[in-house]
């Protein structure tokens, strides 16, 4: 399923650097800036030493989170003036830790306000385990600031490795050519690992577009698994085939370890290449717009085949907004509740380079049945600014109803 939101991810790219300063801190550091992911654990600084200032650019390090095969570290930069609009320069990072054989990763920027600039840095071990404690640096360098700093902690990550879980697997799944081989649940969320053959991880034939996804459910809570990594299996081009893995970062361990109904839904979805260049040129049902306690929303949504889909109901508090919708059936309504997403509505946005509407919880949206609805489905977004505009969309991938596949649900034994 193509997912609408898109992260700007930049390559690492570092020379040597200055280093200033020392922290210690634990896995989990205290959460002391506004724009930190509610994810982070807070657990406390050791000592205030966890930021270094140059030539009047402040960068801090937020906090660090460390599980068997995954590193994600926060930082924040304010600089003493705006950020130029028209210069894209961020920063430049580098992340050390244990040997740094890193597979794979990602950095993502985001501007809260004019002077700010928060970085997300996240690194994967495909084949290796994170260690457990150690030393581990920072690097940033900012050309335009002549900034050139280092920012190095002490950091245990004993607690998180013990609290995770993982079982082996191996189911077929048919409808995907694929098999089904772990579930791995820390921290960070569940991560589900499969392998297929090197032909089929993608398969485009004449034109045609063929993907698949999942979805999990833990109890009864369900979670849309987003794609975050593949790799191959083997240098061996006779016996390889690709590893994928999807992720729920809201089901935590600490959701995951005492359920006793843990299952899969298949999802797969076929299109052409016409079709996907039109789908997002098309406005949905922008003319269906309303609002209710400051969140906007279209109430109908148009499938290809004729029928709607609907929001019934909208609720919200000071941190969370539940959106109540059905379609006119099982598949439609499973499908407009695991592609549903929200971000802060803010009419200048389109003139704004400073990304103020960010809301980043989509990744941890979490869904359920609506008990008194058999059709209905309740989507919980958490983490919410109270009081704040908010816009309530849907990837309008699932307009095309009939190009959609719900395999049978796969239980899971713990």
């Amino acid at each position: 399923m193509i997912n609408k939101k898109t992260n700007r991810l930049l390559s690492s790219m570092l020379g040597a650097a200055l280093i200033i300063g020392l922290i210690q801190m634990p896995a989990f550091a205290a959460d002391n800036v506004q724009a930190q992911s509610s994810y982070a654990v807070n657990s406390g600084l050791i000592g205030n030493n966890n930021s270094v200032e140059q030539n009047g650019v402040k960068i801090t390090l937020n906090s660090v989170v460390g599980t068997k095969n995954k590193l994600k570290a926060t930082i924040t930069i304010q600089t003493p003036a705006p950020f130029d609009k028209d210069d894209r320069e961020e920063a430049n990072v580098l992340l050390n830790y244990g040997d740094n054989k890193f597979n794979g990763g990602s950095t993502s920027f985001r501007h809260p306000d004019d002077k700010t600039l928060v970085i997300t840095i996240e690194d994967r071990f495909n084949k290796s385990v994170l260690p457990e404690k150690g030393p581990l640096r920072i690097d940033v360098v900012m050309q335009k600031y002549k900034v050139n700093v280092g920012l190095d902690a002490n950091v245990d990550f004993s607690d998180s490795l013990k609290n995770s879980m993982e079982k082996d697997y191996s189911i077929k799944i048919p409808q995907f050519d694929s098999t089904f081989n772990k579930l791995e649940s820390d921290i960070l969320g569940t991560h589900l690992s499969f392998t297929e053959p090197e032909e089929t991880s993608l398969i485009r034939n004449n034109d045609v577009l063929t993907e698949h996804s999942f979805i999990l459910k833990a109890g009864d809570k369900i979670y849309a698994l987003r794609h975050s990594n593949s790799y191959s299996s083997s240098s061996d081009k006779d016996d390889r085939s690709i590893v994928t893995t999807y992720e729920a970062e809201a089901a935590t361990y600490e959701i995951i370890k005492d359920q006793t109904s843990i299952s899969l839904i298949p999802i797969s979805f076929t299109i052409n290449s016409k079709d996907q260049k039109n789908l997002y040129k098309e406005e949905h049902n922008d003319k269906d717009i309303q609002t209710i306690n400051n969140v906007s929303y279209a109430k109908t949504f148009d499938f290809s085949d004729g029928s709607k889909g609907e929001i019934y109901n909208i609720q919200r508090d000071d941190n969370s907004i539940k959106v109540y919708l059905k379609g006119v059936n099982e598949k439609e309504s499973l499908l407009l509740a695991s592609s549903l997403f929200m971000d802060y509505k803010d009419e200048n946005s389109k003139k704004d380079y400073y990304d103020h509407d960010y809301y980043d919880g989509n990744e941890r949206t979490t869904f359920y049945k609506d008990p008194n609805d058999s059709l209905g489905y309740i989507v919980e977004f958490s983490n919410v600014k109270k009081d704040v505009n908010t816009q309530i969309s849907y990837d309008p991938t699932i307009s095309l109803i009939d190009e959609f596949t719900v395999g049978d649900e796969i239980q899971l034994s713990k």
